[in-house]
């Protein structure tokens, strides 16, 4: 009975000094993997007629797309500090491909061009990224005129979801993990940057790198996701016949 017993303890011990070390070597694999960046063209504005123009030519662009389904890499930025709290939205970030990435400079506007709207509610469009319907309903917080209920129903995938399906888990992803796992690179998470007055403009340069990366990486993920479900497709319509 005794020896039955410390063998279930030594294991349980065993189990835990196991789990503890691959939380270690992850955090280590984590710390020496490159930083992914955002190596196209960084397009920053802030003027109203400038955003709504933009935004017209993505709509544009989105219906020539032969697929039903165009994926938007989608994020926001905020000023936040612990005596007020989150501030309002001040910058919107788009990303269709790995050319460009959208940075619109929202904070000073007091309503979001129509464009805007009609772009992220658009039935081909899907906003990618992990978390992006707390995004969207943080959109619709700061500007009322956003129908943000609508856009989190139909057009939104939280690439950890997705991840989880097509990989069988059931993790809690961030952003950086998932760029760990999936892409096999580091996200630069400075917090300098992170925690940065979002809405002074005009942004520095290390504020449009930091917020154009996490576009394209929301989107690079969902990209990276839908291959391996798609060869997932196969491998099962294979095995069956």
């Amino acid at each position: 009975m005794f020896s039955l017993l410390g063998s279930v303890v030594i294991m349980n011990a065993l189990k835990t000094q196991s789990e503890k070390g691959r939380i270690i070597e992850k955090k280590l694999n984590m710390s020496v993997l490159p930083f992914i960046l955002f190596k196209g063209c960084i397009n920053y504005v802030s003027e109203f007629d400038t955003c709504a123009m933009i935004c017209d030519n993505i709509i544009k662009e989105v219906e020539n797309y032969d697929s039903d389904i165009v994926p938007v890499g989608f994020d926001l930025e905020w000023p936040f500090s612990f005596q007020t709290g989150s501030g309002k939205t001040a910058l919107i970030q788009i990303c269709l491909n790995n050319n460009i990435c959208h940075l619109l400079h929202v904070y000073s506007l007091k309503k979001l061009p129509a464009a805007l709207v009609i772009l992220l509610s658009h039935p081909k469009v899907k906003l990618v990224g992990v978390n992006v319907k707390n995004d969207i309903w943080k959109l619709g917080r700061d500007f009322t005129e956003f129908p943000a209920s609508k856009v989190v129903e139909n057009n939104c995938i939280d690439c950890g979801t997705f991840a989880n399906r097509v990989l069988n888990r059931s993790c809690r992803w961030s952003l950086e993990k998932l760029t760990v796992h999936l892409l096999n690179k580091s996200l630069d998470k400075n917090s300098k940057v992170r925690k940065s007055k979002w809405h002074i403009h005009p942004l520095n340069d290390n504020q449009k790198m930091y917020a154009a990366t996490d576009a394209y990486v929301s989107w690079l993920l969902y990209i990276t996701i839908q291959e391996k479900a798609n060869l997932k497709e196969i491998e099962e319509n294979v095995n069956c016949i």
